[in-house]
């Protein structure tokens, strides 16, 4: 099954009783590069930007003549919606003449003729366009002229269904209140596809049912007076569209009262909220920022002038993922033909380097390196600030000789450029490590260094207590801890399995009682044990999984994370000596 989306946008207008609508080109490149993403939609995209009647015509006939019948063919029309004195519809272009609508403007006569036409039989058709009149100055309305929701012409004939911007008699409005106006319709659809919130069931896949009920809620939930209509003509609601790149977790600290609160008409709960947000936004609980992050650029629409300052000051201020310091060049320009090297896929590289440069330490060179050693089948790949250890075997598929080397950890973030890529080559020289793909080069300067610390003698074969915990619960659970105390690092004691009950109880080393409690999978011993609460976040947030393991030997011996799901990761954390790390009876 192919998938092919024709997007065609007008926003300047030679009649000047059309007002120019800034906004649908881009939204319209924003919409087409999520459709093009092949992790997404992989969809076969052309864009029609304020383009003749006869271009527009031919595009939308080749499109679906082209189709065949099993084949998704996604339609977004962005503009003008317009109806003349016998009630048709048709979507304003840059030539169309109010006077002459039916020889000037797109009709939807047209339209729903080539539908009927077409052999393909899944046509999903997002009209982002409206029929009113102006509409004050920041909130644009998209239209002239009042009428129904979704146009007649487009309700005959089967297999397509039509996402309409607004409900019979309301308004398809265009948010000009910032530096880059968008339409409060597209930006919906946009923004549930890339942060994967309109994953509504969280299977994976955003449905058609899924992106209308997503955009439907957002749309009317900050603009009341427009709510977006779906209608379905022999065509399956749950049609699936694209794959969701993320599920997004829901935190009760993201949710109920903060939520509500960006929701308020009063202005101070508002400025209340995004401050709220904007410290979590520093979360060393990565997926707690990401999502009061997620939270913020959703509300940065807001109408008032101090409530969007507040959070634009608050986007920029939270922390920025490291970028690519390396220059990407030609296989021709390879500098290292080494007999040391190893194949392996993209991902795994990529994703075990990134990660373990996270728990690196500026003040030694050795620590502030990530540190790669090729074994026969393996490419171990580490890193460490003295009080914690992340350690990652990474399996090749192919090897020369054996190597040790070390990378700057700020350099390797550039791998994240090979993040797709099925297979990877890295070579190892004397004063450049290349990594190569696709025809694509990055070298990265590297060292080696004498008497590594030999970290994974630490890694036991045997521990007196193993457990079994939820990690996204336990990450939520920490973090709660932490906010009851003035200061952020003050160490936390976790009691595993204490009294015979499989439960983790975190607590201050001073408290009788454990401030949080959750179910676990415990067996061996009972044991309490002091922590950073900073470096216990950080080594829940490295794991992908679930459930994270965690295997104990003693109070004052480290700690193995690790995952069931994830076996080529483990993560080392040396704990806090207490003077009293003993459970207070």
């Amino acid at each position: 099954m192919a998938k092919t989306a024709l997007l065609i946008s007008s926003g300047n207008y030679d009649d000047s009783r059309l007002r120019d609508l800034p906004s649908s080109v881009p939204d319209a490149a924003r919409l087409a590069k999520l459709l093009t993403n092949s992790d997404l939609g992989g969809f076969e995209t052309r864009i029609v930007n304020n383009a003749t009647l006869i271009t527009v015509q031919r595009s939308i006939h080749d499109t679906l003549t082209r189709a065949d019948a099993d084949d998704l063919v996604i339609i977004y029309l962005s503009g003008h919606g317009l109806k003349d004195l016998f009630g048709r519809f048709y979507l304003a272009l840059p030539e169309t003449d109010l006077s002459a609508l039916p020889a000037t403007a797109l009709s939807g006569r047209y339209i729903r003729e080539q539908i009927n036409d077409a052999a393909v039989r899944k046509i999903v058709i997002v009209l982002d366009s409206c029929f009113s009149g102006a509409f004050g100055r920041d909130l644009i309305a998209k239209s002239v002229i009042v009428a129904d929701g979704t146009p007649d012409e487009f309700t005959e004939g089967t297999g397509h269904a039509i996402l309409a911007a607004s409900s019979p008699v309301q308004y398809a409005l265009e948010d000009g209140s910032g530096s880059a106006p968008t339409s409060v319709f597209t930006r919906a659809i946009c923004d549930g596809i890339a942060t994967g919130a309109a994953d509504l069931d969280g299977d994976g896949w955003i449905s058609l049912n899924d992106l209308f009920e997503y955009s439907a809620k957002e749309v009317s939930e900050r603009y009341p007076l427009q709510t977006p209509q779906m209608s379905c003509f022999g065509l399956d609601r749950d049609l699936k569209l694209l794959r969701a790149p993320s599920f997004p977790r829901e935190f009760s600290e993201l949710g109920g009262d903060v939520e509500e609160a960006l929701k308020s008409n009063h202005t101070e709960l508002r400025m209340a909220a995004v401050s709220v947000l904007g410290r979590m936004t520093h979360s060393k609980n990565t997926e707690r920022s990401s999502a009061a992050l997620r939270m913020l650029r959703k509300a940065r629409g807001d109408h008032h002038p101090a409530v969007a300052e507040s959070i634009a000051r608050r986007i920029a201020a939270a922390p920025k993922a490291p970028r690519r310091t390396a220059a990407i060049r030609d296989v021709e320009e390879k500098k290292v033909h080494s007999s040391r090297w190893v194949e392996t896929r993209g991902f795994g590289l990529a994703t075990a380097a990134r990660t373990a440069a996270n728990f690196t330490n500026g003040d030694y060179e050795q620590l502030n390196s990530v540190h790669f050693r090729s074994e026969l089948g393996w490419l171990t790949v580490w890193a460490t600030d003295r009080y914690r250890v992340d350690v990652w075997d990474v399996p090749t598929e192919a090897s020369g000789e054996p190597f040790e080397l070390s990378i700057s950890a700020t350099e390797v973030h550039s791998l994240k450029i090979f993040n797709r890529s099925e297979k990877l080559r890295m070579e190892a020289g004397e004063v450049f490590a290349e990594f190569d793909s696709d025809g694509k080069v990055i070298s990265l300067g590297c060292t080696t260094f004498d008497n590594l610390p030999d970290y994974e003698r630490l890694i036991r074969k045997t521990y007196a207590t193993h457990v079994q915990v939820a990690r996204a619960p336990l990450l939520d659970a920490i973090e709660r801890v932490v906010n009851r105390s003035p200061k952020s690092n003050t160490p936390i004691v976790l009691d595993f399995g204490v009294s015979g009950h499989s439960e983790i109880g975190i607590r201050f080393p001073k408290n009788r009682k454990p401030l949080e409690v959750l179910p676990i999978e415990h067996s061996g011993s009972e044991v309490s044990i002091g922590l950073s609460p900073i470096f216990t976040l950080g080594a829940l947030s490295s794991f992908s999984e679930r459930t994270v393991d965690i295997s104990v030997s003693e109070p004052d011996k480290p700690l193995l994370f690790s995952a069931e799901d994830e076996p080529s990761h483990r993560h080392i954390l040396m704990p806090v000596r207490l003077a009293e790390w003993k459970r207070a009876s």
